[in-house]
């Protein structure tokens, strides 16, 4: 994922608009293969239905449970999973299929072969929601990030007391002004933020 990088030259604005397009390039391919596993999920709740081993109510209630989990997962990870997060995912994942079984086969009723493929399937959701869900929503953050602050008072009166009180990113906001670039984006005020606050505590220490 692009990260703004202050000691680096800032950015053209040509160069600006090529790696946006990677990241709209990317949140499209991951929306679409998003879509994919929405259909291949929604085709085995749809079998179960037709096929009689679930009622429609059912489907329902295992479709519920594992989209709240899926969509949680997905909001709260971190942007890097570490091995506690993988084997948290994982936990969650197994404990959405057990419990969808057992709700299903012993509070619904339901046959036990229906339980157990809606329960499968509904940890599966919950595992792509965790990981792929996840990258959609850095990668729409980061397309966020690229938007420039010109409209935004409070955050341009922000940059402009970083910029008074850090010389180094004064000389990065005029390098900017010389590259047709006159108003910063979000995500370099945040690595502006990031860098003022790891002086400080560099100063401090």
């Amino acid at each position: 994922m692009f990260q703004f990088d202050l000691s680096l030259e800032p950015l053209t604005y040509q160069e600006l608009q090529a790696e946006l397009e990677v990241l709209k390039g990317l949140r499209k391919n991951q929306i679409k293969y998003s879509c994919i596993s929405d259909v291949l999920h929604a085709f085995v709740f749809i079998g179960l239905y037709f096929s009689h081993f679930l009622g429609g109510y059912s489907v329902l209630v295992a479709v519920a449970i594992s989209t709240v989990f899926a969509i949680i997962l997905a909001t709260v990870t971190r942007k890097t999973l570490q091995l506690g997060d993988r084997i948290a995912i994982a936990a969650i994942a197994l404990g959405t299929t057990i419990a969808t079984g057992i709700i299903l086969n012993i509070m619904l009723n339901e046959e036990s072969i229906g339980s157990l493929v809606a329960g499968l399937t509904a940890g599966s959701i919950v595992i792509v929601g965790a990981t792929l869900g996840r990258r959609i929503k850095q990668v729409m953050v980061a397309i966020e990030e690229f938007k420039p602050i010109a409209e935004d008072d409070h955050a341009r009166q922000e940059l402009m007391a970083l910029c008074r009180k850090h010389p180094k990113l004064d000389d990065y906001r005029e390098l900017a002004v010389q590259n047709l670039r006159p108003h910063l984006t979000y995500g370099e005020l945040s690595a502006m933020r990031a860098w003022s606050s790891h002086q400080a505590l560099s100063n401090g220490s």
